[in-house]
């Protein structure tokens, strides 16, 4: 017998998702890694960076798991959350959300037709022999190059992506300037460059605010190949607090997934 899955298909600064309410019901079993990554396939599923799954979390307006395109459950997503900030948003006719996530409970708002999401709080970096090590939500590396759009950033992403053990890490080439940086990055779990990442974005800002020798309350405008991004931080010494990260995010299409 067939069945029907729901989907809203969001994307948020070219970062593509598919959003799941499990609100009411459960949709299928979310420890289905090969069924995740089917539905991620830009072939034989829907396609995404990504995947959602919105559910009931008391104390909270939702819980948002996670899974990365290869259907395994990741740390934090920055676009994702603002995804799922738009996508509640539209749902529930309100501009303000609490939710928890892996990485513990976030904050988000929609305004002026923005999303931003409240990141987690850094307090520490590791230096390396191949960039600075940061954990925004989730491991990233900062590499600085020239022009990180024209770097091979999947041949270069994913070498240094596996010196980091078995899981590895995100990796980011950024350039910095005088209004902001641009960046690229190169994704785990996706195993390739994506058109934006926010905990990457989010990483690199506060990797700019330590390496120009900034404090106090910063505002750091981010190009991405998906589009503009903003943070908001405040950072004495090596902490960053109140970090907000903001940047546009709508729905694409909905439809039904059909599977036996």
């Amino acid at each position: 017998m067939k069945r029907l899955i729901p989907f809203e298909k969001y994307e948020a600064t070219g970062n593509d998702f598919i959003i799941l309410d499990f609100f009411e019901f459960t949709l299928f079993d979310l420890a289905d890694t090969d069924f995740i990554k089917l539905l991620c396939d830009r072939h034989f599923g829907i396609g995404a960076d990504g995947l959602i799954a919105l559910q009931y979390e008391n104390g909270f307006d939702f819980r948002m798991n996670y899974f990365n395109s290869d259907g395994r459950k990741s740390t934090f997503c920055g676009n994702g959350s603002r995804a799922s900030i738009q996508y509640m948003a539209s749902k529930h006719k309100k501009s303000d959300f609490s939710f928890i996530a892996q990485d513990g409970p976030h904050y988000g708002k929609v305004n002026d037709g923005l999303v931003s999401v409240k990141m987690k709080n850094i307090d520490s970096y590791q230096e390396t022999p191949n960039g600075i090590l940061i954990d925004s939500g989730s491991p990233h590396l900062i590499v600085e190059v020239k022009k990180p759009w024209d770097y091979p950033i999947n041949e270069e992403g994913r070498r240094l992506r596996n010196l980091f053990g078995p899981d590895g890490v995100n990796v980011n080439f950024i350039e910095k300037s005088a209004k902001g940086l641009t960046i690229a990055t190169y994704e785990r779990g996706v195993e390739w460059e994506t058109l934006a990442c926010g905990t990457g974005v989010t990483a690199a800002a506060y990797y700019k605010c330590l390496s120009d020798k900034q404090s106090g309350s910063q505002f750091i405008e981010v190009d991405s190949k998906g589009g503009a991004l903003h943070v908001n931080l405040n950072i004495h010494d090596k902490s960053a607090t109140e970090i907000w990260l903001t940047g546009r995010a709508r729905k694409v299409f909905s439809g039904f997934y059909e599977f036996e």
